[in-house]
């Protein structure tokens, strides 16, 4: 499939792989495909042949952000959601994508960090109340942590069914369970 491709592409700009006619939609599309293939060298190829125009726009950073989650690339992920977090910070996800890279590549402390700066500007996002919820937790302490994750259920009612599941709250379940946390009273609601 790649070949075809290449080849494709020689034809339609004649050689010049860096002034390839073929536009951003479908350099994305081809990224994706790769991506879906766990092709992730190839789909970063595709995205670096994005006009330089449009690479710093929200759709391909969006998708570059994709890629290298899936590769568990964590300090180009981090790169990535930095950029986007500061272009966009009206988007919890950005917010939300950068504490998840940093806390794979540099520390959950970090990672918390990012989440309680994102928390004061979206106050009521319940995946970053979640979030702090497990970094709480996982640092030990476990009221903050439940206060954090009530927050977040009250908001989003799906955060009760997560964290039953969660390992990162593994050390509060059965304070969960206490509170009527229950994974057969949620079954019908996901």
């Amino acid at each position: 499939m790649k070949d075809m491709i290449e080849e494709s592409d020689q034809a339609n700009n004649h050689g010049n792989e860096r002034c390839s006619p073929i536009g951003t939609k479908v350099r994305m599309q081809r990224a994706n495909g790769f991506r879906i293939l766990e092709m992730y060298e190839d789909a970063e190829e595709e995205l670096s042949k994005i006009s330089p125009e449009d690479r710093l726009g929200r759709d391909v950073l969006t998708m570059n952000l994709a890629v290298r989650q899936d590769a568990e690339d964590w300090s180009s992920m981090l790169k990535t959601a930095r950029i986007l977090r500061h272009q966009y910070p009206d988007a919890s996800e950005w917010w939300i994508a950068e504490a998840y890279a940093l806390r794979r590549s540099e520390s959950m402390e970090a990672a918390r960090e990012v989440l309680l700066d994102g928390e004061k500007r979206h106050a009521d996002d319940p995946c970053i109340k979640y979030n702090l919820a497990c970094y709480s937790c996982q640092k030990g302490d476990v009221k903050t942590a439940l206060r954090y994750l009530l927050a977040a259920v009250e908001l989003d009612d799906k955060y009760k069914k997560l964290a039953l599941a969660d390992e990162d709250l593994a050390e509060m379940r059965e304070v969960l369970i206490k509170l009527g946390f229950s994974s057969e009273s949620l079954s019908d609601e996901g």
